[in-house]
């Protein structure tokens, strides 16, 4: 497996990542998402992506699952919220830990950043970053990052 380093963070996370969308699928029992999750680890693969919103939270649940049996040790677990306020992502935040059932997450992103006010609504003072920031301090959260999706001219506004 190839691996690099992610950021300016020092992990060294596999080049190919296992997303989390279709495990939670209808289609997809239980079974079979932890042996694809775990399948993965022991081939190597430790970068995990997932989202609050994926699938209800179905996927994060059986993420979960399969991270359990000293699995979580083996991985670079992310996941992704939507809100924008500080309320609102704390919630988020905190039903993903409890449905990947985790000490803390590896990374957590802003997922979407598509508008120009969305920077504006994620690092105002009652923003979503607030509630990450909390996160990270309470040892919960190692690192915070974002997704965008549009427009690369709000991605540099956001950095």
């Amino acid at each position: 497996m190839i691996y690099r380093t992610l950021g300016s963070t020092r992990e060294r996370v596999s080049a190919i990542g296992l997303g989390g969308w279709h495990l939670g699928l209808k289609t997809v029992d239980e079974q079979l998402a932890i042996r694809i999750v775990r399948a993965a680890i022991d081939g190597g693969i430790n970068f995990l992506d997932n989202s609050w919103d994926y699938n209800e939270g179905e996927s994060e649940k059986r993420m979960g699952k399969a991270l359990r049996d000293g699995y979580r040790e083996r991985a670079f677990v992310m996941t992704k919220i939507d809100g924008r306020s500080k309320k609102e992502a704390a919630k988020q935040f905190d039903e993903s830990l409890k449905r990947l059932d985790v000490d803390y997450i590896d990374l957590v992103q802003h997922h979407e950043i598509i508008r120009f006010d969305d920077p504006h609504r994620v690092f105002h003072a009652e923003g979503a970053n607030a509630a990450l920031l909390e996160a990270r301090d309470a040892g919960k959260l190692r690192y915070i990052g974002f997704t965008g999706h549009k427009d690369p001219r709000i991605h540099l506004y956001m950095l």
